[in-house]
């Protein structure tokens, strides 16, 4: 018996945890190692004698914690439960503490004792104390992203209301301005659009801040690369200034008191394909606003927007009465035309483009070369062409068909370019270009400068044209013409079958379609007499 209870009072001594061994009375009888050593200031006190009851109820009128412990180990004694337990905090100057207190009745030889152990929970205190605050966090994070949600629903479908409901760009500019401030925390909005002549940056729309710029002029592009407006148009993607007193430049563009006004910008270019219609500069009077999900949010605004404006440009450009007219030179070997005329040292003209029923660009061209086998031998060895087939054949050259993945023709189309002459002779290339306005026109030079190594503006014009215009007519015949019709047309055109005498025959133009011969000529004879519907309806001496 003697050596058993040695073996407990040594195994006690060995707890990490505090332990002390209290009479019926409240009396401390026995603590521990650990007991000891917590005693204040680093002084070691067995407690031994000291009624622990006695001492917790002189703080118990002022502590609740200790209220609590003091009735739950009274009632242990009781017999009223057989154990206690509670969680309490003990700080101290230099560092944040908790502990769990338990209290458990056990008999000796009839004698009714409590044991009291504090065991240290900081660690688990303080991981349940930094999850509830995640949680809160998260709480809060979903309550401000439900705002976000709410708010930005609604400013997606107004937006998106007003650019498509505008009847003109000036329109469209103006009531998504008028949308975005009314949005909080949006205080001002401005759309410029690019001067392609002067190559600056001219506000157009604005709303906000009772309507007044901030900026003083219009952005030179080469010289004001700190303003987010030239710099998001320069690189075609959104800038961002989250706090505009940390903007080092921010008084070479605004005053002073426009720090009052507004703590955040955004510039957004309004881009369409390869088109840049202009650039949404957007005001906030808070710093930080446009963080990533704002700015995904913009960013598909600023898409909406263009694509708004790229259809009102585009329904002007099949009334409009006047044109952009580009001439310019490209000297790029890389350029697929050059590439081919240099191979065959020959002069190549563009004649046309059409489309497969599969939607295979084919473009046509006049090449200077009497060897048509070798002409499409050298075509199909090129970047990007897919395929090539010899139309008709001339005393100076060939007609050539040319079926491309991608290209110059194809791609200026998408701009809305029309392609009035494209020659290549001697490793340089000249095209004279349609466009339905100046932003097009720069889109387009942009585009070529870009892709190409030497391209050089050889004139800028804009054109009167007739109130009805071949590209009235075109639009007009391209709405009255079956695929194959317009085919079976083009083809025929571009091929001179309509000359005389003819270099290309009904069956080898049918052929190059995959239909027989007769079918080739009952489209062909639907189109030309569409075609003439369209001349002889308009006809203005034939009214009346």
């Amino acid at each position: 018996m003697v050596h058993r209870q040695s073996l407990a009072e040594a195994a006690l001594e060995t707890l990490p945890i505090t332990v002390a061994v209290l009479a019926a009375d409240g009396e401390i009888l026995l603590t521990n190692r650990s007991w000891r050593e917590f005693g204040p200031d680093g002084h070691p006190d067995d407690h031994v004698g000291v009624n622990y009851i006695a001492t917790a109820k002189m703080d118990a009128d002022d502590d609740e914690h200790a209220r609590r412990a003091v009735d739950g180990i009274e009632s242990v004694l009781a017999g009223d439960r057989a154990t206690f337990a509670m969680e309490y905090p003990c700080h101290s100057p230099e560092r944040k503490q908790w502990f769990m207190m338990r209290a458990s009745r056990f008999t000796v030889d009839g004698d009714t004792h409590v044991s009291v152990v504090h065991l240290e929970i900081t660690d688990r205190k303080l991981a349940e104390i930094a999850a509830e605050e995640t949680a809160a966090q998260l709480r809060d994070e979903r309550s401000t992203l439900e705002h976000v949600l709410d708010r930005v629903d609604g400013l997606v479908r107004d937006v998106t209301d007003a650019a498509v409901g505008a009847g003109t760009r000036t329109e469209i500019e103006r009531r998504v301005c008028d949308r975005l401030v009314d949005t909080e925390p949006y205080v001002l909005a401005w759309i410029g659009r690019v001067d392609v002549t002067n190559n600056r940056i001219a506000p157009r729309e604005w709303a906000g801040a009772d309507d007044t710029p901030l900026e003083d002029d219009a952005l030179v592009l080469e010289s004001d690369q700190s303003h987010p407006a030239v710099r998001a148009v320069d690189a075609d993607r959104p800038r961002v200034i989250q706090d505009v007193t940390a903007f080092e430049d921010a008084d070479q563009w605004w005053p002073a008191s426009a720090g009052d006004l507004f703590r955040s910008v955004a510039a957004l270019p309004l881009t369409y394909g390869d088109v840049t219609y202009g650039v949404l500069v957007l005001f906030a009077d808070e710093p930080d606003c446009f963080e990533d999900r704002e700015r995904l949010v913009l960013e598909s605004l600023a898409g909406t927007v263009a694509t708004a404006m790229n259809a009102v440009e585009t329904r002007r450009m099949l009334t409009t009465e006047t044109v952009v007219e580009l001439e310019l030179t490209i000297d790029d070997p890389s350029l697929f035309a050059t590439a081919l005329s240099t191979a065959l040292e020959a002069p190549i003209t563009y004649r046309g483009l059409a489309y497969d029923r599969d939607g295979t660009p084919l473009v046509f061209f006049r090449v200077g070369h009497s060897d048509g086998a070798t002409v499409a031998e050298t075509a199909t060895a090129l970047e990007p062409v897919t395929a090539a087939t010899v139309l008709s054949s001339y005393d100076d050259g060939v007609l050539l068909e040319l079926a491309l993945s991608d290209g110059i023709v194809t791609t200026l189309a998408e701009h809305g370019a029309v392609v009035r002459r494209f020659a290549v002779a001697d490793g340089v290339a000249d095209l004279t270009l349609d466009l339905p306005n100046g932003q097009s026109a720069r889109s387009a030079y942009d585009l070529l400068e870009t892709r190409y190594d030497r391209v050089e503006l050889i004139s800028y014009r804009e054109d009167e044209q007739p109130t009805r215009t071949p590209r009235d007519l075109m639009a007009e015949l391209e709405s009255a013409l079956t695929e194959r019709q317009e085919m079976a047309l083009r083809k025929a055109y571009y091929a001179d079958y309509f000359e005389w005498p003819r270099d290309v025959s009904g069956e080898e133009l049918a052929e190059s379609m995959g239909i027989s011969r007769s079918t080739f000529h009952q489209h062909l004879r639907a189109a030309q007499r569409k075609l003439l519907d369209e001349l002889f309806t308009h006809d203005p001496t034939s009214e009346g």
